[in-house]
């Protein structure tokens, strides 16, 4: 997955693939080798050449709030344009919870048509809101939770059948 890293003024291309367990991470071209463990409660335990790092990761819209050592860090996910069919099929068109948290709002019904990048879920966690959207254009095809659920991190939350142009292309 392409992510652009905000660092100041300065965009940074970071590239994060999991192979098996582990996770290859490549920032600016230059590899950091890191493992990752998906922790009970939501968070990941990270491994890295500089040590072991606790952190959360929440989807909001095209970013994505990287929660590490009491600072947010914000991830731009790219064009969507530019990304390739085999990391959308990797990924898939529902919407799962990236970290614990409560559904503060659920903004669509099954059946409904959806755009990517409409908000379709209003997610509560530590203490901030945050809308998840989809991620295609198509049709609702399930909504897993409701108003005031609490949620575990990669819980179902929507899915969303994508238009069959979409799968074309």
């Amino acid at each position: 997955m392409l992510l652009n890293f905000r660092c100041l003024d300065e965009m940074i291309t970071v590239e994060v693939n999991r192979e098996g367990e582990d996770w290859n991470l490549a920032i600016e071209g230059r590899d950091v080798p890191l493992q990752a463990f998906r922790e009970q409660g939501g968070s990941w335990l990270v491994d890295t050449h500089q040590g072991r790092r606790r952190l959360w990761v929440a989807a909001k819209g095209d970013q994505r709030l990287v929660f590490c050592d009491g600072k947010v860090h914000m991830l731009d996910l790219p064009d969507p344009e530019l990304v390739d069919d085999d990391e959308l099929d990797s990924v898939g068109p529902g919407l799962s919870a990236a970290m614990p948290g409560k559904v503060v709002k659920v903004l669509v019904q099954n059946g409904d048509r959806v755009t990517s990048g409409q908000a379709v879920i209003i997610l509560e966690s530590m203490k901030m809101e945050t809308e998840l959207a989809a991620a295609v254009d198509g049709t609702v095809t399930a909504v897993h939770v409701q108003d005031g659920q609490l949620v575990g991190q990669g819980d179902a939350l929507v899915d969303i059948e994508p238009d069959p142009e979409e799968e074309s292309e």
